[in-house]
């Protein structure tokens, strides 16, 4: 059920392009670590029973409940701190006592005390509402717990947020170092401006070529008006048939070669912000593709 329901949320959000849901049943430890290793996940959710000697109940080789002991578990997450950020207990009594929760993870989320099924599904669910909804982790903790405390059973005094600041600070460090990468990446790939003064000089070359025709008309008419008074009819004949080959085999044709070109940029543009989205994903060798591909459209 709680399953279904952290599903249903997520489905909903307006948010649900940026996370991924992964679930994984009657997990033993081995398989908790294996999970671990290939999923890689941000938040890790542990939904399942605790005991009063802070314990969780784990399936073992034979499918029986094995007691792992909650500190053991922080422990063994210590060898994952590089991409957990967030550990969610959802079982009983998972963090009564402990204030010291692995300090190398950002935020721990746990149970005082028993906690009654419909309770813990209905504050995990509110909580998943709302951080899929764009809310921080500590305001989720804090929306789902004024909705158990709706009830008036005094629930809300269950649920337990530990935020380790020197996790925090270490995570605003790693995003500092992760824009400034992200900022170098981008100055390693063909500008905004570099394409603008492209079209731009694409732009003022069409403007050229047009004043170019009009002075070439006005120059015709005027040599034809001359000619023509000057009762030289044979010649004038010629000059008319003259400037419109003269006018259509280069002016013309540039006027749309720059057309095009600039049609081909804006084009390279979009694909430019699509490849940037995904910026992550860009390696060294795409980059250069791009690039090159530009200096190809500048070149008439």
């Amino acid at each position: 059920m709680e399953e279904n329901a952290i599903r249903d949320v997520l489905a909903s959000s307006d948010d649900k392009t940026k996370f991924e849901f992964e679930s994984r049943g009657a997990v033993t430890k081995d398989l908790l670590i294996d999970h671990l290793l290939k999923i890689k996940p941000n938040i890790l959710h542990i939904s399942g029973h605790g005991n009063t000697d802070e314990q969780l109940l784990l399936e073992d080789i034979e499918g029986y409940k094995e007691e792992v002991s909650i500190q053991r578990l922080s422990d063994v997450l210590s060898g994952f701190t590089n991409h957990i950020n967030c550990v969610f207990l959802n079982t009983c009594h998972s963090l009564a006592g402990i204030n010291d929760f692995n300090k190398n993870i950002a935020y721990i989320i746990g149970m005082k005390n028993e906690i009654p099924d419909d309770v813990a599904i209905s504050f995990s669910r509110n909580f998943y509402n709302a951080l899929f909804n764009g809310r921080t982790i500590k305001d989720a903790f804090k929306i789902a717990l004024s909705r158990i405390a709706m009830t008036d059973q005094g629930d809300e005094n269950i649920p337990k947020l530990i935020v380790n600041k020197e996790a925090l600070i270490e995570d605003e460090r790693l995003l500092e170092k992760e824009e400034e990468a992200e900022d170098a990446l981008i100055n390693t790939i063909v500008s905004e401006e570099e394409i603008a003064i492209a079209k731009n000089g694409y732009k003022k070359s069409i403007s050229f070529h047009y004043r170019l025709i009009i002075l070439a008309v006005t120059f015709g008419i005027g040599l034809f008006v001359f000619l023509y008074f000057k009762g030289n009819s044979d010649l004038t004949s010629s000059l008319l048939g003259l400037i419109p080959s003269a006018l259509g085999s280069y002016p013309f044709l540039e006027i749309q070669k720059r057309k095009n070109r600039i049609t081909l940029i804006k084009v390279f543009e979009i694909k430019r912000k699509r490849l940037l989205n995904a910026l992550a994903q860009l390696s060294p060798h795409e980059r250069r593709e791009l690039n090159d591909e530009f200096k190809r459209l500048i070149i008439i």
